[in-house]
């Protein structure tokens, strides 16, 4: 009976961390998808050529606009659930890496909710600036931290010291840099959180639906 209380206690714990990594990593993938949709949206829009009637080509265009926009506000939206003393414990998350992305792309979300990002080339390049940032911050803590050095290496004795160290930047294997990252980048994601939360009801958006 025992032996089967602790089996469940570790399936239950592995399906945690599997849910955390999961999440971590389509989190990743829909910050990349999004970026790309804005970075690339002259091409994609331009492929409306393609299509024959003009419905086609205004639905095209209408969910390319909500694919790009739901990818970062999803992406940002996940990686605040994720960002926990608890989790970090249990996975390997990138530090101070990710934190640091996370509040960049909440910056440039927050840009982008406070005005049209075609009529404003200061706001486009705030945004763009940003969005850059969060991209480079996230990818190379999932590259170079996140999955590092991997056992095989080390155990080869071809692991150098600067993979090492990186290694060492893994929220499970430091405690002190975790807790420090979450100290310092949480209460930033509550005011940025709370600023896009302001700046989303003064939007045009919210205005027309409340005089709907």
């Amino acid at each position: 009976m025992e032996e089967q209380a602790i089996l469940t206690s570790q399936v239950a714990k592995s399906l945690e961390i599997w849910t955390i990594v999961s999440s971590y990593n389509i989190a990743l993938v829909l910050l990349l998808l999004g970026a790309l949709l804005h970075f690339a949206r002259g091409f994609f829009l331009d492929s409306r050529r393609y299509f024959k009637f003009n419905v086609s080509r205004d639905n095209w265009g209408i969910m390319l606009n909500l694919l790009k926009d739901f990818s970062l506000f999803g992406s940002f939206g996940i990686s605040m659930l994720l960002i926990n003393p608890d989790m970090f414990a249990d996975v390997k998350f990138p530090m101070p890496f990710f934190p640091l992305g996370v509040i960049f792309l909440g910056i440039a979300l927050i840009y982008k909710i406070r005005g049209d990002l075609t009529q404003s080339r200061r706001t486009q390049r705030l945004f763009g600036l940003f969005l850059i940032l969060a991209i480079s911050l996230q990818y190379f803590g999932f590259v170079f931290v996140m999955e590092a050095a991997p056992e095989e290496w080390i155990k080869a004795g071809v692991a150098g010291d600067f993979w090492l160290w990186l290694r060492s930047l893994r929220s499970n294997l430091n405690p002190v840099l975790s807790m420090w990252s979450f100290v310092l980048s949480f209460p930033a994601l509550i005011i940025i959180s709370a600023i896009m939360i302001y700046q989303g009801m003064r939007a045009k958006f919210f205005k027309q639906l409340q005089q709907v």
